[in-house]
């Protein structure tokens, strides 16, 4: 087969620069104008939540997809950030603004500390250990009830109004453009990352950390760092959950088992080692979870169905389809 030359391919427009700015600012455009356009509260929420658990799941392909570190226990790390901006507020009166950058700090002392601990051992040891400390963090919060009312739910100021936007519980479509510009600057920071210097070093750990170790690589170190940043924009991440959702409970379908699950789907099935894939996905996930929410408990069935299949058969995830969609 003859292969097509380096200038041919070039000029192939759906290749150029000029043609990925207008897919990225056709995209964005749709975020920005469809949900004030309808003007319909269950669709801005359910942009919000497609938004918010799309970044989520590409914080998580930092970790699953660039460098290879199974985080079992991811839920718990939002929880961490999503309960200390909450209670700051609720027992010291600290701004939830300020929240968003303590939740992120708190969470990203956890993920030091368990990367400590965790990030010598390799494979299902790491995703063992990460859903010990994530399932400890939601327990501990459960049976405090003194400080964190545990399951009786804990009440969460709405974020003040800044610059003149008016950030109350009825205002939703404040707090959807709050998300995309937290979840752009978020996914920016990402696709910085890894096409740095660090993504190359986490992708060499990801593919054979043997070999990169030979090579004078201190591998343990980048998985730190990886481990570190991601539990950062995590915590972040939670903290604003908590100012959106208003009220907080320890609860598995919160911070357990089922948001883990729910976010590693979203992630294979966009694409492991995209980033912008689990946008996509997040927005499909989302879709059908509405359309089959009478099923209760059952959608987790569907989405390890979704997910064994992705893995047996389009492994790239819907990044893999994104020449035919366009």
């Amino acid at each position: 087969m003859t292969a097509i030359p380096a200038r041919a391919r070039d000029a192939n427009p759906w290749r150029s620069t000029p043609v990925r700015v207008l897919k990225v600012l056709f995209l964005i455009g749709l975020l920005i104008f469809i949900p004030p356009l309808i003007d319909n509260p269950y669709i801005t929420r359910i942009f919000i939540s497609a938004v918010m658990l799309g970044v989520m799941a590409a914080i998580f392909d930092l970790m699953i997809g660039y460098a290879g570190l199974i985080n079992f226990g991811y839920a718990g790390f939002l929880a961490v950030g999503a309960y200390t901006s909450a209670l700051g507020t609720f027992h010291f009166q600290v701004s939830p603004w300020a929240g968003l950058l303590t939740g992120g700090l708190a969470t990203a002392l956890i993920g030091l500390a368990t990367g400590v601990i965790s990030l010598r051992l390799r494979g299902l040891y790491v995703a063992l250990l990460t859903f010990f400390v994530g399932e400890s963090i939601r327990f501990a919060l459960s049976n405090s009830p003194e400080f964190t009312r545990g399951m009786l739910g804990l009440s969460v100021r709405p974020l003040p109004e800044l610059l003149g936007f008016d950030f109350s519980r009825g205002n939703i479509l404040a707090y959807y453009y709050l998300l995309l510009l937290l979840g752009g600057a978020i996914m920016l920071l990402l696709t910085w990352l890894v096409r740095s210097r660090f993504g190359l070093a986490f992708e060499a750990i990801r593919e054979d950390q043997l070999a990169t170790q030979s090579l004078g690589l201190n591998t343990t170190k980048y998985k730190l760092y990886n481990f570190t940043i991601a539990s950062f924009l995590a915590g972040v991440m939670g903290a604003f959950y908590a100012s959106y959702l208003g009220i907080l409970s320890p609860s598995p379908e919160e911070f357990g088992v089922y948001r883990t699950v729910e976010i590693l789907t979203i992630t294979y099935v966009g694409g492991r080692g995209t980033l912008w894939g689990s946008i996509f996905a997040a927005f499909l996930l989302i879709g059908l979870q509405e359309y089959f929410r009478g099923l209760g408990p059952w959608r987790l069935v569907i989405y390890g169905s979704l997910l064994i299949f992705v893995m047996l058969f389009a492994r790239r995830g819907l990044a893999g389809f994104k020449k035919y969609l366009w």
